[in-house]
């Protein structure tokens, strides 16, 4: 079906649906979305309540995506403290994560507890990464190697698919606005005595605008097209077993600007360069009660990623290639209840990752960990500690560490915290194996990190404040040696900074949030700040109720000066402000829309790219 039938059928659905469901009738407005209970998982593999975490750690919840009409993961990332978002252009375009000024390599990425970095580059691309039947993202900001091994130096970020609840619920979407873009969804879920499901169906299409800034005589527009198909499937066989299963599957197509193959100058544009992607990631878990104060998690997962980069110009041969990565994962964790009070984990991992580029390599690396992490919990006082040992067939053996601690102070509502944690990031397969440029010998890369911090409750529990200082020691840093024309571990970085929180809702009606970070980060070779970190950042937003069907989403995020790749002086700091907005109809029909970059403001994230100026989109939604 070509992307205008899919278009055309899907608008008559929506019309059907709508008239048949009499969406105009005098019903009462939709219920708030829920917001789900405050428990953190990634933090300790187990569910622990927001207050009791010692970790920094930031919830986006299906509320949140829903009332700002979020479209990517990355979007609804770069609210995050700590975090700063990078892309190479608009919808579809490369985009990066750093967190706390750890390369985006650094920052392990879950799909339902499924790692899926990319094990040829180290790193995840967000770029096609959609908020389709996502339930929620949990961001853990420092070093997580204890529980997650390699890639988690700066943090762990993970998305949890939707769990279906309650009576079968149906929604279909339909956007459309700048740049040609559309964007289609329809979903399924709910919940029987034994059995939950959710089902989602997604479609963008955009014809966009030029990656390489149009400023810069750049006027080709490169488009994306993405879809996305999530579920999630789970069985309580008895009270004490329960298996679950989720997938995800995205097939997209962007266009691409790329280099001038004369003078080799980047970006430019390139009027057939296209980079199709097919990626997959699948989660099969068994959950077990054997005995009171012993549960035990066995979970399978599975990644592929198939990237083809492809273009007919003679000129731009270099152009073409073909990527492969895989990832064979199994986890078996058991969670002892040692008193009522005292908890500890104990798992063993298996990983396989396999990587391959057409014509030029084809290799794998596997790893065995075991790791035990345990939660002593007699409140007020929290103590956490964990230790990892990891055996890997290419770069040997590795073995990790945290201490975590807090102490709450209820008098006051206020709680205190720190950890310090080491952490490694192994050499990936491009770095190992590629044709000559690689290098076999390569050492991990590894951290040392510590925190301390301060939370607030005030006001009744409606206000929350929070303040916390990082530094993180990252040493064998593996960079481009070119006079050997091979990577070595030769680097070294310091990074330390801030990082303030403010939360509250003063009114039934009203409720906001803000953040800043301020941060160094330094070279130690080369006496340089890191590239595409920001010194000074920050983000708030503001949501209104000013009548019972109608909210409005005020967004701005404000990013400090950053050096780029290649350029002497830095990129300049900008301020942008978003607005979105939803009016309910009844418990059916809802209106929405929403406002990006209202002042057009003209800024890059990456040199020479260009972003998104003033625009809108407006859509509709029908439940039933």
């Amino acid at each position: 079906m070509t992307p205008f039938q899919w278009r055309v059928a899907f608008c008559s659905l929506l019309v059907l649906v709508t008239v048949s469901t009499r969406v105009f009738g005098a019903e009462e407005p939709s219920e708030e979305i829920p917001t789900f209970p405050p428990v953190f998982v990634t933090a300790t593999r187990t569910e622990v309540p927001l207050q009791e975490t010692a970790a920094s750690v930031t919830i986006i919840d299906r509320k949140t995506i829903e009332e700002k009409h979020l479209i990517t993961v990355a979007d609804a990332l770069r609210e995050v403290p700590g975090l700063d978002v990078v892309a190479q252009g608009g919808l579809g375009a490369t985009t990066s994560v750093f967190t706390r000024g750890t390369d985006s390599a650094h920052t392990l990425v879950l799909i339902d507890g499924v790692p899926v970095n990319d094990p040829n580059s180290g790193a995840f691309d967000f770029s096609n990464l959609t908020v389709d039947n996502i339930e929620r993202i949990e961001v853990i900001r420092g070093p997580q190697s204890t529980l997650y091994g390699s890639d988690a130096i700066g943090g762990v970020i993970q998305i949890f698919t939707k769990k279906g609840q309650g009576p079968p619920t149906t929604t279909l979407s339909l956007e459309a606005g700048a740049y040609y873009t559309f964007r289609e969804n329809a979903g399924v879920s709910g919940s029987t005595e034994r059995l939950d499901y959710s089902l989602s169906v997604g479609r963008i299409d955009s014809r966009g605008f030029s990656r390489a800034d149009r400023r810069a005589g750049n006027p080709e527009d490169d488009g994306e097209e993405n879809t996305t198909f999530s579920t999630r499937l789970g069985f309580d066989v008895t009270e004490k077993i329960r298996i679950e299963w989720t997938g995800r599957y995205t097939n997209s197509e962007s266009d691409l600007d790329g280099c001038d193959p004369v003078t080799f100058f980047c970006p430019v544009d390139n009027l057939n360069f296209v980079q199709k992607d097919k990626q997959w990631v699948t989660a099969l878990n068994l959950t077990t009660i054997f005995l009171e104060g012993w549960k035990q998690h066995l979970t399978l997962g599975y990644h592929t990623d198939q990237m083809n980069l492809s273009d007919p110009d003679p000129i731009d041969v270099f152009n073409n290639s073909k990527f492969d990565a895989s990832r064979k994962w199994l986890d078996w964790r058991h969670d002892l209840t040692l008193g009522r009070r005292d908890l500890l984990t104990v798992g063993y991992e298996h990983e396989s990752q396999r990587g391959e580029s057409e014509g030029s390599f084809d290799e794998g690396t596997v790893n065995n960990a075991f790791y035990a992490f345990n939660q002593f919990r007699p409140l007020p006082f929290i103590f956490n500690l964990g230790v990892r040992y990891d055996d890997n067939n290419r770069f040997g053996n590795e073995t990790t560490y945290k201490v975590e601690t807090a102490y709450l102070i209820e008098a006051t509502r206020s709680k205190v915290r720190a950890a310090y944690g080491t952490g490694f990031h192994g050499p990936t397969i491009v770095d190992l194996f590629f044709p000559c440029c690689g290098n076999p010998n390569l050492e991990p890369e590894k951290s040392k990190s510590f925190e301390a911090g301060f939370d607030q409750l005030l006001w009744s529990e409606r206000l929350r404040m929070a303040a916390t200082y990082f530094q993180n020691r990252i040493e064998q840093l593996i960079v481009f040696d070119f006079s050997q024309s091979i990577p070595l571990n030769v680097a070294r970085a310091k990074i330390n900074g801030w990082e303030f929180e403010l939360s509250g809702k003063p009114t039934e009606r009203v409720s906001l949030s803000a953040n800043y970070t301020l941060m160094n980060t330094l070279d130690e070779n080369t006496g340089e700040e890191l590239v595409r970190r920001p010194r000074h950042k920050a983000t708030g937003s503001v949501s209104v109720r000013p009548i019972d069907p109608l909210r409005l989403v005020l967004q701005v995020i404000y990013v400090g000066k950053r050096f780029d790749f290649g350029s002497p002086s830095p990129l300049g700091d900008y301020a942008i402000a978003h607005l979105a907005g939803t009016y309910t109809v009844n418990k059916s029909l809802a209106l929405f829309g929403r406002l990006e970059n209202l002042f057009d403001r003209k800024y890059q994230e990456v040199t020479g790219y260009g972003t998104a100026g003033f625009s809108g989109y407006g859509g509709v939604k029908v439940t039933f």
